[in-house]
């Protein structure tokens, strides 16, 4: 088989986690004969010719899109990316398919300003009260989710914050307090679940000192798992689902780590994408 592929990475991010994915993935494709070199995209754009696919563990959704105009099979999908992104888009785009905690996104400002949404802060408390959950609408790895305590630090917090990028506040489901599960799917159907568990912090990820382990999902969170993967047109993806009897969800990853997962679980993620994107380009 002669074929090439890139693996697409962040120009400016790089980490144990990151660096795992890339090379797990492109030993795995090797396997089937096909050659990859890893990029960013940046400098990938900038050739004048381009490989068949691009495996994308970026959230430069724009310029996955550009590499999809010039017929490069992007995994996963731009559109699929872009709308993982953002929280609250993720939220607009299953509204009926998945459930998710109880939701107040701040509205569109041109501008910020310093006068005061006095009938924005009343919904928030009427609709979700307090304690909440603050998270900016683009963030990964937890570094841009806060616990709120009351209305003078939501409040406090809104007016230091609001011209930093939309914010959805939520629900804080205290069950699932520094705890989830992660189901991670290829093409649709999910190959491993873990469950993550912070000693020392409300949040879940790793980078807070979660401890993650080898995790049993019930049937209901790896159906709405898979039908959230399908319904995002997701080649890969991890769904995040708070700690609770049903199926609420957290978010969805486009572009999650699987170091841990494969660790904890023993299943091999990198074979099972490799095989994906070889039955997917018709190898």
């Amino acid at each position: 088989m002669d074929m090439e592929g890139v693996i697409v990475r962040n120009r400016y991010y790089c980490d144990e986690g990151s660096d795992y994915v890339c090379r797990r993935l492109a030993e795995e494709l090797k396997l089937f004969g096909i050659r990859t070199n890893t990029f960013n995209v940046f400098d990938l754009l900038a050739n004048d010719v381009f490989p068949e696919f691009a495996v994308f563990f970026d959230k430069d959704y724009t310029s996955a899109r550009l590499l999809e105009k010039k017929g490069v099979r992007v995994f996963n999908p731009a559109d699929s990316i872009r709308i993982c992104d953002d929280k609250y888009a993720t939220q607009a785009e299953l509204y009926g398919v998945a459930d998710f905690p109880k939701t107040v996104c701040s509205p569109l400002k041109y501008k910020a300003s310093t006068e005061k949404d006095e009938s924005f802060f009343d919904r928030i408390g009427k609709d979700i009260g307090f304690p909440l959950i603050a998270k900016f609408c683009v963030g990964s790895l937890g570094a841009q989710v806060f616990l709120i305590g009351d209305r003078r630090e939501l409040e406090k917090f809104h007016s230091e914050h609001e011209a930093e990028g939309r914010i959805i506040y939520q629900e804080y489901v205290a069950k699932s307090h520094g705890k989830d599960i992660r189901i991670y799917t290829v093409g649709g159907k999910a190959i491993a679940c873990v469950a993550r568990e912070s000693s020392c912090s409300f949040k879940s990820n790793a980078q807070n000192g979660a401890v993650t382990s080898g995790f049993v999902p019930t049937v209901e969170h790896t159906a709405v798992a898979e039908r959230i993967s399908k319904h995002l047109k997701l080649d890969y993806a991890a769904v995040d689902f708070f700690r609770t009897d049903d199926p609420l969800v957290i978010e969805v990853n486009s572009n999650a780590y699987f170091k841990e997962a494969e660790r904890a679980c023993g299943v091999d993620i990198a074979a099972y994408y490799a095989r994906h994107i070889v039955k997917e380009i018709g190898c």
